[in-house]
């Protein structure tokens, strides 16, 4: 059974044509075009087809279309209600594909739970039946699973772990509108705002950069605390915390077999453990604090293999 599949980030889209076993026959990754949604969508049913052109397929051999989407998701309609990085809402997604491609079965997820449902079907879940999905990227977002189940919740939002409260002290401004989100202190926008502070605040921390021959970001201050750099360490255990903070909430509340971590922050795990580690020490109920913290079998491709998962 042929699977098409859109993956549609807030900076990159990756579009696939797959199977339902998981096996991608063909993909192709670009840029994400914020200024105009439907146009951008159009972009991915010319990819699509020419997929199928190539593989010798006619489109109505494609069982389904998965949709990752950035953003809140009225499922059962397949509207794109908001996507605050992508600056998109009120999309009608499903129906505009629908019709484009006359294929009848759409089916559109927020991205992250698109991951945890990737991750039941191909990944850990073969390992874990309870498990909070995270992705720490640009923001931070979460999926709760349960027997093997997504939870969804009363309105269709359960897993907002990038909005719990992790700092009162001195909270920065979310994009949510909220003050001190783990979305504010434990992403990787978080962790570019700390790298830009300190080069500004430290001449040695910047030189660091300068003698690496690469300019200040989030994988060139890992490279830094890899050899031992104390500015840059220093940065991703502060960060490292607060996502401790929020993974704590979440296993207190719901005692979860694992935490599975992806998203581009998720490279550099190795680096945050400490900082997770400490917190789940100092917040966590006793009995739960040594749940394993681990990174998606799925890799960089965890939303991809959601999508093709959800229309399974």
């Amino acid at each position: 059974m042929y699977i098409g599949a859109f993956d549609i980030g807030g900076t990159k889209t990756i579009v696939a044509l797959a199977d339902d076993a998981g096996k991608i026959y063909e993909k192709q990754q670009f840029p994400t075009e914020t200024g105009d949604c439907l146009r951008h969508l159009d972009v991915c049913c010319e990819i699509l087809c020419r997929f199928a052109e190539k593989r010798g397929l006619r489109m109505e051999q494609i069982a389904g279309i998965g949709v990752n989407l950035p953003g809140i998701v009225e499922r059962g309609e397949g509207v794109l209600l908001r996507a605050v990085y992508a600056g998109w809402s009120q999309i009608p997604v499903r129906a505009y594909l629908s019709k484009k491609l006359r294929i009848a079965r759409v089916v559109c997820e927020n991205d992250v739970n698109a991951c945890a449902v990737g991750e039941v079907r191909f990944g850990l879940g073969k390992r874990f039946s309870s498990f909070g999905w995270m992705t720490v990227s640009t923001g931070v977002g979460g999926a709760v699973v349960s027997d093997g189940r997504l939870i969804r919740g009363a309105h269709g939002y359960a897993g907002e772990f990038g909005h719990l409260k992790v700092e009162y002290q001195k909270p920065c401004g979310c994009p949510c509108g909220e003050q001190g989100c783990l979305e504010a202190h434990g992403s990787g926008t978080a962790l570019n705002r700390l790298i830009e502070e300190r080069t500004r605040q430290d001449a040695a921390f910047r030189a660091a950069f300068d003698r690496l021959g690469e300019s200040p970001s989030g994988a060139s201050c890992a490279k830094l605390a890899k050899n031992g750099n104390e500015t840059a360490a220093a940065i991703f255990q502060q960060v490292g915390e607060y996502l401790g903070k929020g993974i704590s909430y979440y296993t207190n509340i719901l005692d979860p077999e694992a935490v599975i971590i992806g998203g581009g922050v998720s490279a550099s795990l190795d680096l945050l453990m400490p900082g997770i580690r400490q917190s789940m020490e100092r917040y966590t109920f006793a009995q739960m604090k040594d749940v394993p913290i681990l990174p998606t079998a799925l890799g960089y491709e965890a939303a991809l293999m959601g999508a093709v998962a959800i229309a399974v």
